[in-house]
């Protein structure tokens, strides 16, 4: 009976040592993480931990957190003080006990502009991106594909993009304080939908599905913009100054389409020395330039841009006669100096050489503007 006991209790012992301690044993593998930040905003900070993100502390109106239930060990906290800035800190976790963290001053954050196209120029459904270990998880694509990504402290991620009919992709990149880095990725179609082709899925903007099932510019002069025929599917010019383009074989000769400082590409000329030279090699000033460029237009950068006492750009440009009800619609629609007359925007003038194209500098209730020529 004896012998029997001492084995019974020998068995707890053992559990108790065992498996049966895990139980008392588990708030020591975790611990807790108390700090405070220099700056932030309630309404988007946040503080979790990298690389599981569901561990995460909302924070308070004093820029306080408490994280919960951190493993023991080094830890880094991924923190979003606010929408221009965070910060990364490293935190050794005691098991069963709470830290303190010194007061941490986030830093201006870095964004990554994802620019998203598939390799057929089909249509992009359902398109996410998620970042690997932080809180930004499957964020919805625009429909052309573009998306920031942000604030996230200085460091290097690696970002997943899914979208309907494409295997997930990942790509890397690092971003450094205060930068906002392009971020470009290419999706390679599931072969079942190339099967399908784009009748099934559709083509992404500008381009039309052709009869062939793929994906195309154009395949009948309908499909292409004013003073554009359709050319082995693809529209060719010649397009006026500052028309909207997609190569120079969309822009009459010796003109260039060329990425404007707006962000698109339009048809230009250039100037300032060498037409057959890049912009960044222009010899000439701009003032000297100038006398190169057509009327309404004046050489900046070496290149023939509309006149920016004028225009906001080429966008602006191309609203000339748009209707409107006073000046003030004109002047947001980019045209700086913009006046309402007989119900469509035009620019004012001293001369024929402040008027774009055929239009002339005539009087008006308003003063001199350009008005389309007769």
């Amino acid at each position: 009976m004896r012998s029997t006991i001492h084995i019974a209790v020998a068995t707890l012992v053992a559990c108790c040592a065992a498996g049966c301690g895990n139980l008392e044993n588990a708030p020591f593998r975790v611990g807790t993480v108390h700090g405070q930040l220099t700056e932030s905003d309630p309404a988007v900070a946040m503080v979790s931990l990298v690389g599981q993100p569901g561990v995460s502390s909302p924070v308070d109106a004093d820029g306080r957190f408490t994280l919960e239930d951190v493993p023991t060990g080094m830890a880094e906290l991924f923190i979003i003080a606010t929408t221009e800035k965070a910060a990364r800190v490293q935190v050794r976790v005691l098991g069963g006990q709470s830290v303190q963290v010194q007061p941490v001053a986030p830093t201006s954050a870095g964004f990554l502009d994802l620019h998203v196209k598939t390799t057929n120029g089909f249509r992009l459904t359902a398109a996410e991106a998620s970042v690997e270990g932080t809180p930004f998880q499957r964020l919805l694509l625009d429909a052309k594909g573009r998306l920031r990504v942000g604030p996230l402290p200085d460091g290097c991620y690696t970002v997943t993009v899914t979208a309907l009919g494409f295997p997930a992709t990942q790509v890397q990149d690092c971003a450094g304080p205060g930068e906002k880095k392009e971020l470009k990725v290419d999706l390679v179609v599931d072969e079942s939908l190339l099967e399908q082709g784009c009748q099934e899925i559709g083509c992404e903007e500008g381009l039309v599905c052709a009869p062939n099932k793929k994906c195309l510019e154009c395949f009948g002069n309908s499909h292409c913009g004013e003073g554009l025929t359709c050319k082995g599917n693809r529209c060719e010019g010649p397009g006026p100054l500052c028309a909207p383009c997609t190569g120079d074989w969309q822009c009459a000769a010796g003109t260039y389409c060329e990425v404007l400082p707006e962000g698109s590409a339009a048809c230009a000329t250039r100037c300032g020395g060498d037409d057959d030279a890049p912009p960044s090699v222009q010899a000439l000033p701009d003032d000297v330039g100038s006398a190169q460029c057509a009327p309404g237009f004046t050489c900046q950068s070496g290149r023939c841009l509309p006149d920016a006492a004028n225009f906001a750009g080429c966008h602006a440009l191309r609203r000339m006669d748009a209707p409107c009800t006073d000046d003030a619609s004109c002047h947001e629609l980019g045209l700086l100096e913009g006046r309402c007359v007989s119900g469509a925007c035009t620019a004012p003038c001293a001369t024929d050489l402040d008027c774009p194209g055929s239009r002339r500098c005539v009087d008006s209730s308003a003063g001199r503007v350009c008005q389309a020529g007769t």
